[in-house]
């Protein structure tokens, strides 16, 4: 044997003699390992009968990521020993996660999972229901390209012979006649062209639909199929019904939201809808659906929890780090006046740090039987439906944008285990946005934006008579001003926030000075501030914002 083609292993346990060899093999060595595999399969069960399960799947719980599956049969077991077969199972199945249960009266000796790579997962029913549809498209289109071809035909026929020849003198009502035939027949042509163009579109989009649909299932084709083997003993036959489950990881699902909001006064309709995908080459049909918040490819190991260490912060200069680079014997960060215990701290802040987007795992089953198939769509399941008791609030930012966004801020969502995903956001009934929901920033609010509402006007325009720049001794002071105006045209209340912002210096040469925020909230570590009011209906208020930034003469502030 070639030996970069893979070596070949014979294991004995007990009675059975297995074969076990690597992938890197030629075509004939790959050819003579599947015949001593057959062969040995055959020696080992020395004269047990073998039977293919005819089983069904019943129930499954989807995951994030992977799914676990559970198949149901019912078989007349013979006394003594029985070999049973599952066969057509996905490839990306975990042989560590088989477990079998069945009724009293028989004895599981053993449970092996393999690969059959002499059969090959190239049909499954929707498969071939498909591309008989897509022959029966692609015949439709050829007949009526056919139809298009007579018609096209039977008018150069019509056009060619419309010209009178000859010396055959015609009367008036046979003129007549032969105008009529052609006008008529012309038209009902013309027609017919066009009829047959409609078709021919309709069975072009259908023969697209069906190419792609068979394109996303012929995905997981050419794979070989996974197989379960049951080593069962039975001191008598018996009646034996078996479950067998397994987690594979070809299926998953992710969450989507809608949020209908009717009016500012009443609660936010709340729907948590999942979106199901799965590829395992099998339809999951009349299943008993499960869907979980939970995620076993994340392991199971329970973290250990570090010494939480801290230490006083030395920032590093732009010249300190560019000299890091001159010490080539030095490691930078102690070049840089970095102790080592700072530089073990911060390492293990860093190696030991785990960000988890929500620590409840939910399981939502699914009251009816639901279908899913195997061609890797999405597929929609709503888990829950609710209202949400919400605090409305407009929030504006005028100097970004003068439109109003109407928030709402919700309490009681912890309860849902919701997790972050994507948000189908209607108000009155209209469709306003999309937007996100991750509970990982909420804290104890989670703000859900619900759009625009342009009932609500708003304008920031400079107050001229303020802005100006004017020299005091070596310096200079540049003062700047605005307006804020609202109007609300809405018949009722609203509570409004509005945001602005004053600069803030980065240079100790440039002192910058709030004037005027007409009672608004200043903060001076963001330079953000927040006026909060309550607008009546048809009422305008007025807001004034002034500041000035006092810097040397001859020099320019950027940004101003």
């Amino acid at each position: 044997m070639n030996p970069s083609a893979g070596r070949l292993y014979r294991k004995t346990a007990g009675p059975e003699v297995r074969y076990i060899y690597t992938e890197n093999m030629n075509t004939m060595n790959r050819i003579i390992i599947l015949c001593l595999l057959a062969l040995t399969a055959a020696g080992a069960v020395r004269g047990q009968s073998r039977k293919a399960l005819d089983t069904r799947i019943t129930d499954v719980t989807v995951f994030l990521q992977g799914a676990q599956i559970t198949h149901q049969a019912d078989v007349t077991l013979k006394a003594g020993d029985n070999i049973l077969i599952v066969p057509n199972l996905p490839l990306d199945m975990d042989p560590n996660s088989i477990t079998v249960e069945g009724n009293a009266g028989f004895t599981l000796s053993s449970v092996r999972h393999q690969v059959n790579y002499l059969k090959d997962m190239t049909r499954n029913p929707r498969i071939k229901a498909i591309s008989d549809s897509l022959e029966d498209a692609q015949f439709r289109a050829k007949e009526l390209s056919a139809l298009r071809s007579v018609q096209n035909q039977e008018k150069a026929f019509l056009e060619a012979n419309r010209a009178i020849r000859g010396t055959t003198t015609l009367v008036p009502e046979d003129l007549e006649d032969m105008t009529d035939y052609y006008s008529r027949r012309f038209k009902q042509i013309e027609f017919k062209l066009l009829e047959l163009g409609e078709q021919e579109k309709d069975v072009q989009l259908e023969i697209a639909r069906l190419q792609n649909q068979l394109n996303a299932l012929n995905a997981a084709a050419g794979q070989n199929p996974s197989e379960i083997v049951l080593a069962i003993s039975a001191p008598k036959e018996v009646r034996a019904n078996l479950r067998i489950s397994f987690m594979a990881y070809s299926a998953g699902w992710y969450p989507v939201y809608d949020l209908r909001a009717e009016d500012i006064s009443k609660p936010i309709e709340f729907s948590y809808r999942a979106k199901i995908h799965q590829s395992t080459g099998t339809d999951w049909s009349k299943i008993n659906l499960t869907i979980s918040t939970g995620n076993p490819s994340a392991g199971g190991q329970a973290p250990q929890l570090y010494p939480w260490y801290v230490s006083l912060y030395q920032p590093v200069s732009i010249t300190e780090l560019r000299a890091r680079e001159k010490r080539d014997d030095v490691p930078s960060a102690v070049a840089a006046g970095v102790t080592m215990d700072q530089m073990t701290a911060a390492n293990g802040m860093f190696d030991f740090t785990t960000v988890q987007a929500n620590a409840v795992n939910m399981e939502f089953k699914i009251g009816v039987p639901f279908d899913v198939p195997s061609d890797n769509q999405d597929y929609d399941v709503t888990l829950q439906q609710d209202n949400f008791k919400a605090d409305y609030r407009y929030v504006t930012i005028p100097k970004l944008d003068n439109d109003v966004f109407l928030r709402a801020q919700v309490t009681d969502w912890m309860q849902y285990a919701l997790l972050p995903g994507e948000s189908n956001i209607f108000f009155r009934g209209t469709f306003v946005a999309k937007g996100t929901i991750d509970p990982a920033l909420a804290n104890d609010t989670l703000a859900l934006s619900l759009g625009r509402d342009r009932s609500i006007q708003v304008k920031r325009e400079q107050i001229k008579d303020y802005c100006k720049t004017t020299a005091i001794g070596g310096k200079q002071r540049t003062t700047k001003a605005y307006e804020i105006t609202v109007t609300n045209t809405k018949k009722q209340s609203i509570s409004l926030d509005i945001l602005d912002q004053i600069p803030i210096s980065q240079h100790g040469e440039v002192e910058v000075e709030v004037e005027e925020i007409s009672g608004g909230t200043y903060d001076p570590a963001t330079g953000k501030i927040t006026w909060k009011t309550t607008i009546e209906p048809g009422q305008t208020v007025a807001f004034q914002l002034r500041f000035s930034a006092k810097y040397p003469k001859k020099k320019l502030v950027s940004n101003l």
